[in-house]
């Protein structure tokens, strides 16, 4: 059934635990977990529920390490003070937890900057 799942219809609990995990893969695997979203995604995509929350998974994760990158340079130009910068950055590890409620209820909605990632 999940392989005729079209974008609105409701998912499986199997899907739905799949959902899950792609969002919290980063979080039990900060560094790495990006490929882990990426694993998920490429084994799924043919499942739009998972592919679409592993998506919005990689969005994030890939928007994250974006701004790392550039608070990393402020922080080198500024000779340190630009590290404050790293608090908010951090606050993003807990980001994940909202995609995952999302995909355990069953709801086809993402991050508000990335939602329509993976459509």
């Amino acid at each position: 059934m999940s392989h005729s799942l079209t974008f609105g219809e409701t998912p499986s609990s199997d899907d739905k635990l799949w959902g899950v995990a792609a969002h919290l893969v980063c979080m039990v695997f900060p560094v790495v977990g990006i490929f882990g979203s990426l694993a998920i995604y490429l084994i799924h995509r043919d499942k739009p529920f998972i592919a679409y929350h592993a998506a919005q998974s990689l969005g994030l994760q890939a928007g994250i390490w974006i701004a790392g990158v550039i608070v990393s340079v402020i922080s080198g130009v500024t000779c340190g003070l630009g590290a404050i910068l790293y608090l908010p950055l951090a606050m993003a590890y807990f980001i994940p937890l909202y995609g995952a409620y999302i995909a355990y209820e069953g709801q086809w909605k993402g991050y508000p900057l990335i939602e329509k990632l993976g459509r």
